[in-house]
């Protein structure tokens, strides 16, 4: 299977069986802040019972995102590489999905590559 036709797999069983969410990065610093929005289709889950251990919590939940919508968007725009951070169109831990309106934070996310692409994003939010 090519790295396309993962994402095309992907984003029809999203458009199906996901919901639309906003993925949020805080930018700029002090009084400068501001949000930078980008609307994606996930698929947000409650863990099962057996899931819940170290540090995963009843309120937390899982999520399936397609890296479609960020690419499409150029999310989140003028920001370039650190050391720290490989690449900025991925979510990072503290940044926000607004799911059903309400704000929850991003506390890990896991890229999932297939020849070196980016196919697949899955995540751990709460709050």
């Amino acid at each position: 299977m090519t790295p396309q036709a993962a994402i095309a797999m992907l984003d029809r069983q999203l458009a199906k069986h996901g919901a639309d969410c906003i993925l949020r990065r805080i930018v700029g610093t002090g009084a400068n802040t501001m949000p930078v929005d980008v609307t994606v289709r996930a698929r947000v889950d409650a863990y099962a019972k057996e899931e819940l251990v170290n540090d995963i919590a009843e309120t937390d939940s899982k999520v399936v995102m397609s890296p479609t919508q960020i690419s499409a968007a150029q999310w989140p725009g003028g920001e370039l590489p650190s050391l720290s951070v490989v690449d900025p169109s991925l979510p990072r831990r503290n940044d926000k999905l607004v799911v059903d309106g309400r704000v929850r934070n991003i506390e890990f996310v896991d890229p999932v590559t297939l020849a070196g692409e980016l196919v697949r994003i899955e995540m751990r939010i709460s709050g």
